[in-house]
């Protein structure tokens, strides 16, 4: 487990390095407002250090908005943080691009970009967390008969990719069940779509559906549709009764605006700074 953060010291300049935390973005009030949430819980542990919350696509402000804020409040060093949970090409273009579109018109302005949150040990522990939460309460179901699904937003980057299925390794580590499926929302192979009859033929008392997703968005929206529709498909052509033996299905929900997300954004700050 990884020890909570205390806030920063107070640095003899404070804009030397004011943070934007840039959001993937989403139409969804939930996801906004669980993004803001996380920006606040940011800004308290990076005190004196000024911080902007900004989007990518799909809502505002803007990457611009927010370089254009933090300029206005005399900031000339800024870390661009992407919060992403993995490097594919929003990290590696789209936010650079929209970085330069202002930094070119402020020569004296030093900006630099944080990995994104890949493997950090701390998103393993709040999902792990999340996890736990999803089975609290219910009846308890050998680990060896439970199967964790675990969905990853989906990416034409194979690394991007790879470092799902690295992580959800490490999950299966910390969960300890009979057998983890990796599958992808989006883009990437297996699709949910693709997979769910595989992990229902396999025979585990209970399969868990993990969303490997930050916030509430269409995507887990569409997520829990898919398991929906495919339960209602299922039931349908058994054409018989419930029995005790038949597969509990349970959905955990996204990481959310959490301590440890909080934490993960300043250990990536407090890398550059090293």
């Amino acid at each position: 487990m990884v020890s909570p953060l205390s806030p920063l010291a107070p640095s003899p300049s404070p804009l030397a390095a004011a943070v934007l935390l840039v959001g993937h973005g989403t139409r969804d009030a939930a996801g906004i407002a669980e993004f803001l949430a996380l920006a606040e819980r940011v800004r308290g542990l990076l005190l004196p250090r000024p911080l902007e919350a900004c989007f990518l696509e799909l809502a505002q402000p803007t990457i611009v908005d927010g370089l254009n804020r933090l300029i206005d409040q005399g900031a000339r060093r800024v870390t661009v943080v992407p919060l992403l949970l993995t490097a594919a090409g929003h990290a590696k273009r789209d936010i650079p691009g929209a970085v330069d579109e202002v930094s070119g018109r402020h020569p004296e302005m030093i900006v630099r970009q944080t990995v994104a949150l890949d493997c950090h040990p701390r998103i393993v522990d709040l999902s792990t967390r999340r996890y736990d939460e999803a089975l609290a309460e219910r009846p308890t179901v050998p680990p060896e008969q439970t199967l964790l699904l675990f969905v990853g937003r989906g990416s034409s980057d194979p690394a991007a990719v790879a470092t799902v299925r690295r992580f959800a390794a490490l999950r299966a580590e910390r969960s300890k069940v009979g057998r983890v499926e990796t599958c992808f929302a989006a883009v990437a192979k297996p699709s949910l779509e693709e997979i769910l009859p595989v992990v229902a033929a396999a025979g585990f008392r209970r399969i868990v559906v993990q969303p490997h997703l930050l916030f509430r968005g269409r995507l887990l929206g569409d997520v829990r549709d898919a398991v929906k529709r495919f339960q209602t498909r299922e039931t349908a052509s058994e054409g018989r009764a419930r029995t005790e033996r038949q597969t509990e299905w349970i959905i955990a929900e996204p990481l959310g605006p959490e301590a440890e997300l909080a934490e993960a954004v300043v250990d990536l700050v407090r890398a550059l700074d090293a």
